[in-house]
């Protein structure tokens, strides 16, 4: 005996089976929309949610902070070893020197540019505030190569950042090292 739906008969062409189906799957996808929805909801507490105590961008200006300091040191010791050519590394200095400003401009109200824990994200092991070795770098084809290290490094610090106007400082720095790298290789 076929009961089929409203009027007692199954739609022509329609089995009793197919109908049946048909309407199971179509509550499945309802209610896998409204699961999908509670969970997208609930999620990770939304877009201001951060599971460490350094977001990225604050942990990507430490870093450039600790490598402009060191770059500092590097530079200073090889003006005064007299390993390159005096005006172009006052140049770089110079450079150096104001890069590391805006890079301390740019850290948020109440962020130090340090570091307590000796551990965090150094990128060498060696704890902040110790001293930098230069022994092997003062010279010009060392820092050449360091400022073309540094070059490629921007890239992915730019990429890390969520900060627009962060990302292109250090997009900013990446080039000028670029151009330290070429005038080193010329001298």
């Amino acid at each position: 005996m076929d009961q089929g739906y409203a009027s007692g008969r199954t739609p022509p062409g329609l089995s009793r089976r197919s109908f049946t189906a048909g309407g199971l799957a179509l509550s499945g996808v309802a209610v896998t929309g409204v699961v999908a929805g509670a969970v997208g909801v609930s999620g990770c507490g939304g877009a201001d949610w951060y599971p460490y105590d350094v977001t990225p961008d604050v942990a990507v200006l430490r870093a450039l902070i600790r490598e402009k300091e060191r770059a500092v040191v590097r530079v200073e010791a090889a003006l005064a070893g007299g390993t390159g050519p005096g005006d172009l590394l006052e140049r770089l200095l110079e450079d150096h020197a104001t890069h590391l400003d805006a890079l301390l401009d740019a850290l948020p109200e109440g962020v130090a540019a340090h570091a307590e824990d000796a551990e965090d994200d150094d990128a060498d092991g060696a704890p902040p505030g110790e001293d930098v070795p230069v022994e092997g770098v003062a010279d010009t084809p060392g820092l050449r190569a360091l400022a073309a290290a540094a070059t490629s490094a921007r890239l992915d610090q730019a990429a890390a950042v969520t900060d627009p106007g962060l990302a292109q400082l250090v997009s900013a720095i990446g080039a000028c090292e670029a151009g330290h790298a070429h005038l080193l290789a010329r001298a």
